[in-house]
């Protein structure tokens, strides 16, 4: 046995998004064990055991970027993964770059993170800008096709980068939009831009912000009986909260996701989706979600990119990193100039008889669209 690699992370396990945090912490520690239980990574004919030095940036950016100085310059750990949102990612990237070690993200995907081209940073996310393009194409992949649609967004910036880069694919796909407004993050009442929505005509609604507002949403559209043909989130309905709160309301809402367990994608490493779920929830007692999805293909990614480079140099890592085309269970892997994942989709799931099932892109899913909406009253 060679020696022990050690990899740092940075996670946001207390505060705001521990959530997403705890999630992706089990994905990294899945990913560690099953390296570990098959020899460890592989080079220079001897397996190396996989360590992986975790730290809690308590969901405070700032922190995330003490924290990330800390683990490389004190813990002195050459490369690293993490952190598990977009916040945390964007003042931590800075200062893996600043040292010229390579960090592979489970949780960036804004695009103004990719687009200050960091040199270093390497996220398997799917770009935040094409967050609801899988939804635009599924609609338009219906008969009859919808013809307008209308984008309400939250009005935190990311919330806006995903309605911008919406507003411009569904355009340049043929659709007319017909309204685009607006809202405060966490309001409790976006009545008046539903009315004007439908009041515009929208075939379809779609909506870019986070699950408490998507469950309000579906709320207030049925009180208003707002019988748009579609409404799409870009955070919702493959929680467990969705249909939870909602009941027979969730059903024919569609929403994205980075993944899901049954997405059948072609693999040339690791597990496939379903036996991931299946060992994930028989290590830690329930199944992975998205976040830890992304967390075991990040880990697994930089496993691979040091067996390819045969070396923990971080120079040698990076140009490994640079050169992935690996296809897994989270979908296929391939960084563009940016170090986002250039060719991975933004799945689709709906909720259909009041459970989410995964039905975007074709190749990959486990159920048919429904569409249209049949409306309120025959859910």
């Amino acid at each position: 046995m060679g020696t022990v690699i050690t990899v740092g992370a940075v996670l946001s396990l207390t505060g705001s998004q521990a959530a997403s945090g705890q999630m992706a912490k089990e994905g990294y520690l899945y990913c560690q064990d099953w390296i570990n239980d098959k020899g460890g990574i592989y080079f220079k004919g001897a397996g190396h055991r996989l360590s992986l030095d975790i730290a809690d940036d308590q969901s405070r950016p700032s922190i995330a970027a003490s924290t990330t100085e800390r683990l490389i310059s004190e813990n002195h750990d050459t490369l690293l993964l993490g952190p598990s949102n977009d916040a945390t990612t964007s003042r931590a990237a800075p200062v893996a770059e600043q040292h010229q070690v390579p960090m592979v993200s489970s949780g960036g995907s804004s695009d103004a993170i990719f687009n200050s081209h960091y040199h270093y940073l390497f996220s398997v996310l799917a770009p935040r800008s094409r967050q609801l393009q899988g939804v635009v194409d599924m609609a338009l992949a219906q008969n009859p096709k919808p013809q307008s649609v209308a984008i309400l967004f939250a009005s935190d910036s990311l919330s806006a980068e995903v309605a911008n880069a919406t507003a411009a694919y569904a355009q340049a796909k043929g659709l007319t939009m017909v309204y685009w407004n607006t809202y405060p993050s966490g309001v409790n009442d976006i009545s008046s831009q539903l009315a004007a929505a439908a009041a515009a005509g929208a075939e379809i609604i779609l909506e870019a912000g986070h699950p408490s507002e998507s469950v309000r949403t579906v709320q207030q559209a049925q009180q208003m009986n707002i019988q748009a043909k579609l409404l799409g989130f870009s955070d919702g309905p493959g929680g467990d909260r969705f249909t939870a709160d909602l009941h027979k309301a969730a059903n024919f809402a569609v929403g994205a996701t980075q993944w899901a367990p049954a997405a059948r994608n072609r693999i040339s490493y690791f597990l496939d989706s379903f036996h991931y779920a299946l060992a994930f929830a028989s290590q830690f007692g329930h199944m992975p979600d998205q976040h830890a999805a992304a967390a075991t293909a990040a880990c697994l990614t930089l496993e691979v990119a040091i067996e390819r480079a045969a070396s923990t140099e971080p120079a040698k890592v990076r140009e490994a990193l640079a050169a992935t085309d690996l296809n897994t269970f989270f979908g296929q892997i391939k960084f563009d100039d940016r170090g986002a994942n250039a060719v991975k989709p933004v799945y689709v799931q709906q909720v259909q008889s009041g459970r989410a099932v995964l039905i975007w892109p074709p190749e990959i899913a486990s159920a048919r669209p429904r569409y249209p909406d049949p409306g309120w009253a025959k859910r």
